[in-house]
């Protein structure tokens, strides 16, 4: 069984957060230390960015492989019950890791490192 990308969304928040949103986490966070409060506030954002980037089958993949090596930890979550997800395996986990979207993202980042080369020269 697979979820969608919004369950997908909520599941990984609910498992990082323990909440559907990660703004109470890191207001927590912040009041211990605006320093760790900054990385907390980066850390939501790159995973909302994440899920907005990653397929549905990737986000059931990335779900499964949590669920497989969390499972007593998730048993506990509030969204327990919507961890619908068939644990896939290693092989099925390997093939789905996230590679570039296209050889221009390759070719740009090799060209910038080029180019941040000649101007240190």
């Amino acid at each position: 069984m697979t979820v969608s990308r919004k369950t997908a969304k909520k599941l990984l928040y609910d498992f990082m957060f323990e909440s559907a949103d990660a703004k109470d986490w890191v207001e927590d966070v912040w009041g211990l230390s605006p320093f760790l409060g900054q990385g907390a506030a980066n850390a939501a954002e790159v995973l909302g960015a994440l899920i907005e980037a990653c397929s549905e089958e990737q986000l059931n993949t990335v779900v499964a492989s949590l669920k497989a090596a969390h499972l007593e930890a998730i048993s506990e979550l509030d969204s327990a019950s919507e961890w619908r997800v068939a644990i896939a395996s290693d092989q099925d986990y390997a093939s789905l890791v996230l590679e570039p979207a296209s050889d221009s993202v390759s070719n740009s980042r090799s060209s910038s490192g080029s180019n941040s080369d000649a101007s240190q020269n």
